[in-house]
C-alpha cells in the first residue's frame, strides 16, 4: 500500500515558546525563542513573507493537549521545515523587541 505525502506543514506556536523545553514542543533554539508567541503574530509573519496558511484557533499540540494555543497549516515549501521556522523565529524576536 502506497502512503500519501502530505502536501503540508504543521506550524505549533509551542515551537517558539521560550518557557517550553524541547520535550514540550519547542523546536527552536532558546537564543530564537520568544516568551508568549501567539497565533495571530505568527500568521501575520507568514502573510509578509507571501506564504499562504490557514489558522486553526483551537486545536492543540500533542504535548501541551491541555492547552489550547492553536495552529497553522502552511503549503510545504523548498527547503526543510526546520529552515522555515528558524525563519518564522527571527521575525517574531525582531517584533518583540520592536514592542
Amino acid at each position: 500500500m502506497v502512503r500519501k505525502e502530505r502536501k503540508t506543514w504543521i506550524i505549533y506556536p509551542e515551537y517558539f515558546d521560550k518557557s517550553k523545553s524541547r520535550s514540550e514542543g519547542r523546536r527552536v533554539p532558546t537564543e530564537l525563542s520568544v516568551s508568549s508567541p501567539k497565533l495571530k503574530e505568527i500568521g501575520a509573519i507568514l502573510d509578509s513573507l507571501d506564504i499562504p496558511n490557514r489558522l486553526e484557533k483551537y486545536q492543540h499540540h500533542p504535548a501541551s493537549w491541555y492547552e489550547g494555543n492553536g495552529r497553522v497549516f502552511i503549503p510545504k515549501q523548498k527547503g526543510s521545515k526546520q529552515e522555515i521556522l528558524k525563519i518564522i523565529a527571527e521575525k517574531l524576536k525582531e517584533r518583540k523587541k520592536e514592542q
